[in-house]
């Protein structure tokens, strides 16, 4: 069951779960709802579940350059208890440096995987954060990540001024990462419909 929202609510919300997927290392999870933390090689993931066991939000992240971070999230989130779930995937990278914020429509973005021929994607823009918006892109950018070695992205200020970050990672893992990241993500969203 899908329900269609006004594209700034959907934005709002979107951005509500890039700062919870970028927040995850700190978070204190409730008494009755818990995560599980593994490790594919260089990527942290957590599955987190609610209180009644089902899995609410699943969480990758990678460390890239000059203490950059990728992460992947999956999320089911309720705004109110007489509200349906929202659901949200996103690719998000967090950098030091100050990237301003964008319009809903986001920025053209360039990435590349192990060096090939580069993407063009819009990405929202919060702060020090930019992120795919789209889930078919996010899709996308996780099934191309599960065969790759490295990925480039090119984030831009609100200068529009360029900032490269590298991601480096071992192909097995990568895939192992993003066929758990594809399964979990599919109960997540199966037991928001229910």
């Amino acid at each position: 069951m899908s329900i269609k929202q006004p594209t700034g609510y959907r934005s709002r919300l979107r951005v509500l779960a890039m700062g919870a997927a970028v927040s995850v290392s700190g978070m204190t999870f409730s008494s009755g709802s818990y995560g599980l933390a593994t490790w594919f090689g260089a990527w942290d993931y957590v599955l987190r579940h609610d209180d009644e066991g089902q899995p609410q939000a699943a969480f990758a992240r990678l460390r890239g350059d000059n203490g950059s971070l990728l992460w992947l999230t999956c999320q089911r989130l309720a705004s109110d208890s007489d509200k349906p779930f929202a659901t949200f995937t996103t690719v998000a990278v967090a950098q030091k440096q100050f990237l301003g914020r964008s319009d809903v429509h986001g920025r053209s973005t360039v990435y590349w995987f192990d060096g090939g021929s580069p993407e063009v994607g819009h990405w929202v823009y919060r702060d020090r954060h930019g992120q795919i918006p789209d889930p078919g892109q996010v899709q996308a950018f996780v099934d191309k990540l599960a065969g790759a070695t490295s990925l480039t992205i090119e984030l831009s200020n609100f200068r529009y001024e360029t900032q490269q970050h590298e991601f480096r990672f071992d192909p097995k893992d990568a895939k192992t990462m993003a066929d758990r990241f594809r399964k979990d993500c599919g109960d997540i969203l199966r037991s928001s419909d229910s």
